[in-house]
């Protein structure tokens, strides 16, 4: 049991330097099952009809991919900023590369959203004596907040990714591949 750690390798405002840095990682993963799952709160009236129009087909989705939209959650967790335009929580959760990351960037605009990759797994690392990872592999692009979470708004983006507690090493090795390094401390993963 246990979460994952979350180390911070790329603060950014651009979402296309982000998700480039996303795919060096996702290079290095073992990509078998992978599942790409977009969260993001918005403004019913301001926010809801750009997912809609970039994801909605997943709205009501059956089998393994699927969108969902909930409004009452979401402002009784936040409240509303405008009672006008009441907060909504969207959820998207696909299987395959591509699939969200196309329309990303103007479809979330300011809204605080994170996307995680959950990757089958870490290769081993033999020279810093690390097996293979299969629990605690993850790739997460934060927009627009500076936590895991995304309940912290921020201005720009967080590439994260996700270890095992008491590897920093493979975090550091991993932020390796995609030409960066681990910006600070790690938080509390999944």
């Amino acid at each position: 049991m246990g979460n994952s750690r979350a180390y911070p390798i790329l603060r950014t405002g651009d979402v296309d330097r982000a998700l480039h840095a996303v795919g060096h990682l996702l290079g290095v993963a073992d990509l078998a099952g992978t599942e790409v799952e977009l969260w993001a709160q918005t403004g019913r009236n301001s926010g809801l009809p750009r997912y809609l129009d970039a994801y909605g087909h997943w709205l009501g989705a059956t089998g393994e991919d699927r969108m969902f939209v909930d409004g009452a959650w979401a402002e009784a967790k936040h409240g509303p900023r405008d009672p006008a335009d009441p907060q909504v929580e969207v959820g998207l959760t696909v299987h395959g590369l591509g699939l969200v990351e196309g329309r990303l960037a103007e479809t979330v605009g300011p809204d605080r959203a994170r996307v995680d990759w959950w990757v089958n797994g870490w290769p081993a690392v033999c020279c810093l004596d690390l097996g293979a990872e299969y629990k605690h592999a993850y790739v997460q692009l934060v927009l627009n907040a500076a936590d895991v979470w995304a309940t912290e708004p921020a201005d720009g983006h967080t590439v994260f990714v996700h270890v095992r507690d008491g590897e920093p090493e493979r975090a550091e090795w991993l932020a390796g591949r995609a030409g960066l390094t681990v910006l600070g401390p790690c938080q509390f993963g999944f």
